[in-house]
């Protein structure tokens, strides 16, 4: 059971999405609340309480945008959608109603809503959990569209990688690797593709595509069963135990304090290379 919070979870980091989704659970809160009336509590008792759901509403917005807009932003390693798992996601909806139900209830006190403040914990915890199960809700809803539209694009990159297999000369050496569950491919020549790396039960391909943009996949397939598939190649070395690179695409092998690494053609970070490995690249580099 545990291993299973391990597993990858699609981690929602779409600015413009989030955003108006945090105006709607904000809105759609302060209306549920106030007309629907949920747990058998009369907000419209009192001024007070009017005062306390508006501010409940701004004070769920101002928290939402927090977590999912500013800090992903300021933290992007912890926030890696690459690294996102269920457990991570656990966390961080605890963290977010953790900080919903000190919110709520400060704001009880600040609007002195009297008839607010005598009810229990439970109904505060409740209260808490509407927005979050809102913003989830909508999330969830985005998150099964990109799916879909996934599947879409994989079946027509499928189709498209098959007929360019066909028309590629023999002679034209190219990257072809078949998913774990057999259903998702990636082909492409192999002077496209700048680098592999390893992530987990995950494999990350940077490459090149037809309009020039430099474009990464996560694609679940073990290191090993890449390294077996790109055995014969000349061009796809292994530099490390977790990194695969096109030593076409290789600009500059520096070192450091920390070691070796190559500077790669297009990206913007360097990739490791292994002792046993160094005698190699400079081999192939000079």
């Amino acid at each position: 059971m545990f291993e299973n919070l391990n597993q990858p979870y699609q981690f929602n980091n779409n600015f413009k999405h989030n955003a108006k989704t945090i105006l709607l659970v904000s809105m759609g809160f302060i209306l549920i609340v106030l007309y629907i009336q949920p747990l058998g509590i009369n907000f419209l008792k009192s001024e007070h309480d009017g005062y306390f759901v508006l501010g409940a509403g701004l004070l769920t917005a101002a928290d939402l945008f927090l977590n999912t807009l500013i800090l992903p932003g300021i933290f992007p390693k912890l926030f890696n959608p690459a690294k996102w798992t269920i457990r991570k996601e656990l966390i961080w909806n605890v963290w977010m109603f953790s900080n919903l139900f000190a919110l709520f209830t400060f704001m009880a006190w600040l609007a002195k809503a009297v008839s607010y403040t005598d009810l229990p914990f439970f109904r505060t915890g409740a209260l808490s959990l509407l927005p979050l199960v809102l913003f989830n809700l909508i999330s969830y809803n985005l998150s099964l569209k990109m799916k879909v539209v996934n599947m879409i694009d994989t079946g027509k990159s499928w189709l498209k990688e098959e007929i360019n297999a066909f028309q590629n000369p023999p002679d034209q050496e190219s990257v072809h690797l078949l998913a774990e569950n057999k259903k998702q491919s990636f082909a492409e020549e192999v002077e496209r593709v700048i680098l592999i790396h390893s992530s987990g039960n995950y494999v990350e391909i940077y490459w090149i595509d037809r309009k020039s943009a430099v474009r990464k996949r996560l694609f679940r397939q073990s290191f090993t069963n890449v390294e077996k598939a790109l055995a014969s190649s000349e061009v796809m070395l292994k530099c490390h135990r977790c990194w695969m690179v096109n030593i076409n695409k290789v600009t500059k092998l520096k070192r450091s304090s920390n070691g070796y690494h190559l500077e790669m053609d297009r990206l913007e970070f360097t990739v490791p290379v292994s002792r046993n490995w160094v005698s190699v690249f400079k081999e192939k580099l000079s």
